[in-house]
């Protein structure tokens, strides 16, 4: 049944994109042997111009039980059906074998699966340890009070004391997590930009926000306004360890059994997921892009990220995000005065606004109501925060 999925969604997706002109690259081989670490991105890369459109001409060999069941040492050949291009699995007969091979074939018996549409080792971690919860989840969440012999931080092994937790039962794991960014709605005071990203300070969370001490000459002035207290949408929060509940009370007694962080005070306290993901993406475009689309976070780098690396997306499940939506992401053009015009001219004269700059693609593959994570398959420049999103078939 679950192969029969597979297929159905895979055919409507083809009738999706059918109406789009598929673009072979000029370079394009006849055939390609699949390799260890490759995934069905970068074999459509070898392909097509906008390797998105790979569902419309893929097509299995008739021998293949599962078409998306592509192995390492698999033949990949281009074929034309009908006159459309085809991409077809496995050994074709009537293939003229003095076709050149990119590559020697591996043997089946040395892979451990097939190749994915992603890869798995990229986005992982962003399954897994991240959450994204909005400001209703976020509001009276458990959090660390102390620490053992109140030290600032504790790991494996350690006792931490957690208030807020509802009935605690001794021996209920439970993940520690930190957050990260406070997401904002700017949308009420704002043409361009909906959607904002704050960083926390650590610790900062665990009061509402209307009682935060102010950290710097905004938050103390202006940033106090109502007009400036923008509505919460959203807060990201990262694990930080894994830990069993060792006695119930006010405060409840946690013992930490696993850890990728230290914990702090000020740290939340929020139920494991032991949701299973669906690990198969079938790249789309959306049939209308919200205009607050953006880039909202970049993940693990201060300048921007490129190839296989994370951001965070102003879409969500509310927008009708779902995994495997794909988008062109474009660099805001700056704008600039022109020195031909006096500084005497008017202003919509001296002022001229640069075009957008095509940065690269990228595919959604965990949304959350509001926000979403994505990859980027590639990119001519490094994707930035503020950066917009198009249809993945803009490039200009």
């Amino acid at each position: 049944m679950k192969r029969l999925l597979i297929i159905m969604a895979i055919v409507g997706l083809a009738f999706s994109v059918q109406a789009q002109d598929i673009e072979l690259r000029e370079d394009h081989p006849r055939e390609y042997i699949v390799q260890q670490g490759d995934t069905l991105w970068d074999i459509a890369s070898r392909f097509l111009t906008r390797p998105w459109q790979w569902p419309a001409i893929w097509q299995a060999n008739p021998q293949i039980e599962n078409p998306h069941l592509i192995f390492p040492g698999d033949r990949i050949s281009l074929e034309f059906v009908g006159g459309e291009p085809r991409l077809m699995v496995g050994e074709r007969p009537g293939v003229d074998d003095s076709i050149r091979r990119l590559s020697p074939e591996i043997r089946r018996s040395q892979v451990d699966g097939p190749i994915s549409t992603i890869p798995y080792d990229a986005i992982e971690p962003f399954l897994r340890r991240p959450r994204v919860l909005s400001a209703e989840e976020f509001e009276g969440l458990p959090y660390v009070v102390a620490n053992v012999e109140q030290r600032i931080m504790t790991g494996p092994g350690d006792r931490t004391y957690v208030r807020g937790m509802d009935n605690p039962r001794p021996g209920q794991e439970v993940i520690i997590a930190r957050v990260t960014y406070e997401f904002e709605d700017r949308s009420s005071n704002s043409e361009d930009i909906k959607l904002r990203r704050n960083r926390i300070r650590h610790g900062q969370g665990t009061v509402p926000r209307s009682e935060r001490r102010p950290g710097n000459v905004w938050r103390h002035t202006l940033g106090r306004m109502e007009r400036f207290n923008y509505p919460v949408i959203g807060y990201e929060l990262w694990e930080a360890a894994r830990a069993r509940v060792v006695q119930a009370g006010d405060p409840t007694i946690l013992e930490l059994i696993d850890g990728r962080r230290e914990v702090m005070v000020g740290d939340f306290v929020l139920p494991i997921d032991y949701h299973v993901y669906d690990m198969t993406f079938f790249p789309r475009a959306m049939d209308n892009i919200p205009d607050h689309a953006r880039v909202l976070t970049i993940s693990e780098a201060y300048y921007g990220v490129g190839h296989f690396q994370i951001v965070a997306i102003s879409l969500g499940t509310a927008d009708g995000i779902e995994p495997g939506h794909t988008f062109s992401a474009f660099r805001p053009g700056a704008t600039i005065q022109d020195e031909r015009y006096s500084m005497f001219s008017r202003a919509a004269e001296r002022e001229v606004t640069l075009p957008d700059e095509y940065a690269g693609q990228l595919m959604v593959f965990r949304p959350f109501e509001r926000i979403s994570y994505a990859i980027v398959l590639d990119g001519r420049n490094a994707i930035r925060a503020d950066d917009r999103l198009a249809h993945p078939d803009r490039r200009l």
